[in-house]
């Protein structure tokens, strides 16, 4: 009897593949196995920059940097409120021209209102931000773990809890030999390699840069604190400017 001839399947024999094909599957490979490597690594310097973030004690700058901030942030602050102010003035010139110089008073006495304001923003996120996004922008994941060791060390800490102290004594008239004042010589000579590294010279070199995206930051998040401030002056700017 002859056997009947079956048709082969569509999933017998697989298709050849192209010379396309055949060019870009090694590359797909090499992808995969580039994203698997990759994400290790990721998450290493992740790690890195959370130890760091502690070591240095990035959570606790930026209440240090507030006062200055809040004083830099002055302009922006009046600038808004007489926005506002202009968008919904009080009828008739007087009015207005009252309005706006009790504003002009209001605003160059907020100040100290405007620093509270800034300082109730998260300070963890900020720190989370500078670590994971600025610091990892300059600084490899050796180089992270390098700087925790040293700012993680006894000196380490020790400079970085004094660094607000030194830092006001260095602006005193005649200021000489600060360090000396806090620094035993075993302790100078461990800060002194250490900013004389290669490591502690790119901090240097970068330390402007990462103040200024610092900066940056803070006053893309502080935008609706001082708009929400500038509201209110304008307001009580308005509201007493009603009074006889």
């Amino acid at each position: 009897m002859r056997r009947a001839r079956i048709a082969p399947s569509l999933s017998a024999r697989p298709a050849p593949m192209t010379p396309r094909l055949r060019h870009l599957f090694p590359l797909a490979l090499a992808a995969a196995a580039v994203l698997a490597q990759a994400q290790p690594a990721a998450d290493d310097k992740q790690q890195a920059l959370r130890e760091f973030s502690a070591a240095y004690g990035i959570a606790e700058l930026w209440p240090q940097m507030t006062p200055k901030i809040a004083r830099d942030s002055l302009p922006r602050l009046r600038e808004a409120a007489f926005a506002d102010l202009a968008a919904d003035p009080p009828p008739g010139r007087e009015a207005r021209a009252r309005a706006e110089a009790r504003l002009d008073a209001l605003v160059a006495a907020a100040r100290r209102e405007l620093q509270a304001a800034l300082q109730a923003i998260d300070a963890d996120e900020l720190a989370s931000y500078t670590a994971f996004a600025i610091y990892a922008k300059y600084f490899e994941t050796a180089e992270i773990r390098a700087m925790t060791a040293f700012f993680g060390s006894p000196t380490g800490r020790k400079m970085t809890a004094l660094s607000p102290a030194i830092l006001a004594e260095t602006r005193e008239p005649g200021a000489k030999d600060v360090l000396a004042r806090h620094f035993s010589e075993d302790e100078l000579r461990e800060v002194a390699a250490f900013w004389r590294s290669p490591l502690g010279e790119k901090m240097s070199r970068t330390a402007l840069d990462i103040r200024e995206d610092m900066h940056r930051h803070f006053i893309e998040r502080s935008e609706p604190a001082v708009q929400d401030l500038a509201r209110r002056l304008a307001k009580q700017a308005e509201d007493d400017a009603a009074r006889p």
